[in-house]
């Protein structure tokens, strides 16, 4: 095996490990309570509503999904058909996960009101894990097709800023708790690099040049 891809698959593992014991964390009565009070504290915790509910719009599917054939239709332009595949793989793997995993957990959304609509539960974040895995996954399509380092360094740094604003949105507007979006991440992380060390196996097993 790719010796890249054994890393990326223990690395995905260890993610499990840490979503789980967040998980089971949440058990006990003292973690849950001092989960809604960190949220109580995040909760509009600066008058900008209309910037939060920005950031939210960022990590939803509405916004999502048009970047991802956006994105698609450039990797066509290019011949990287495969990465095509992975790309919506990626996007829609994530959020049937969070859906699964959500309805295992069956949390409740905190008792705040709400300033944006939501459904479902409330553990872990799809906007967290979404945003992970999507912008996560446009952070390695520029590493991979941009050849300037100063640009591949800029993108990753911009992507990491828009996943943690995606993230503190959530707490802001009352939807989710800390730990529902820091298990987000962690789910998001998980999927994504699981998603990753598939590809760079395919990729080493392949006689093909291209990466993508």
């Amino acid at each position: 095996m790719n010796i890249q891809a054994k890393y990326l698959f223990l690395c995905s593992f260890l993610l499990i490990l840490l979503f789980l014991l967040l998980g089971f964390l949440l058990e006990f009565q003292s973690v849950e309570n001092l989960d809604v009070r960190w949220g109580r504290m995040g909760y509009q915790f600066w008058e900008a509503d209309s910037f939060f509910i920005f950031m939210s719009f960022l990590g939803s599917r509405n916004f999502l999904y048009p970047v991802m054939i956006l994105v698609s239709i450039y990797l066509i332009v290019r011949r990287y058909y495969f990465a095509v595949m992975v790309v919506w793989v990626n996007i829609l793997g994530v959020r049937l996960l969070n859906t699964i995993i959500k309805g295992l957990f069956q949390r409740e959304r905190p008792s705040l009101d709400h300033i944006v609509d939501v459904h479902f539960y409330s553990f872990p974040s799809g906007h967290a894990m979404n945003s992970m895995a999507a912008y996560g996954m446009l952070a390695l399509l520029f590493h991979l097709i941009v050849r300037n380092r100063v640009i591949k360094i800029l993108t990753v740094v911009i992507a990491s800023i828009i996943i943690l604003l995606i993230g503190t949105s959530r707490i802001y507007l009352g939807v989710h708790f800390p730990l529902d979006v820091f298990a987000g991440y962690i789910a998001g992380a998980a999927w994504l690099t699981l998603l990753i060390g598939i590809w760079k196996k395919l990729r080493s097993e392949s006689k093909e040049r291209k990466f993508m």
